[in-house]
């Protein structure tokens, strides 16, 4: 003899009902987990990740707007003025936007490990007032500055600095 419990049919519907819920909260827990995988990466930063570079000129023995410095990263370029008396010559500064392609043109070809272990000064820069120029690299590890005399060819820091010539130059104009 086979014997049915009274609350079969309640019981059946509630399983029935639980497994409806359950399969519901699945696809829901994939379906999330489908867009929050479609997310943009992140850019992968280590030590060497240039954030930086500024080029920079400075005569210390002038009137007027003798320090002019370009920082550039990877989305903009701000340019700096200033003098050696504040009160005569307040600093001014102009933000430009930088392009990929502009910025490429300053890291991709730069040897970050020869740059770093260059001295941080050569020739006799500023002697006589004939002006120093310096580029200045940072990164996630830390900074470094390397300065040379004015408007000298310096063949360890090519096609950086001609390129940083070039850019300072537009944006001077």
């Amino acid at each position: 003899m086979r014997v049915i419990h009274k609350d079969s049919g309640k019981i059946l519907a509630t399983f029935t009902k639980n497994l409806s819920d359950m399969k519901l909260m699945i696809f829901l827990a994939v379906l999330l987990s489908v867009f929050t995988a479609c997310e943009t990466p992140k850019k992968v930063v280590s030590d060497d990740t240039i954030i930086s570079i500024t080029h920079g000129t400075n005569f210390g023995h002038c009137r007027g707007y003798c320090r002019k410095e370009v920082v550039f990263s990877e989305d903009q370029m701000l340019y700096v003025e200033s003098g050696v008396d504040p009160a005569a010559t307040p600093v001014k500064t102009k933000k430009f936007d930088n392009s990929l392609k502009e910025w490429s043109k300053l890291v991709d070809p730069l040897d970050l490990k020869k740059f770093n272990n260059m001295k941080e000064s050569y020739g006799c820069p500023d002697c006589a007032d004939g002006g120093s120029e310096y580029i200045e690299i940072k990164t996630m590890k830390g900074t470094k500055r390397v300065t040379i005399e004015y408007g000298t060819a310096f063949p360890d820091l090519e096609p950086l600095l001609t390129e940083l010539r070039s850019q300072r130059k537009k944006i001077e104009e």
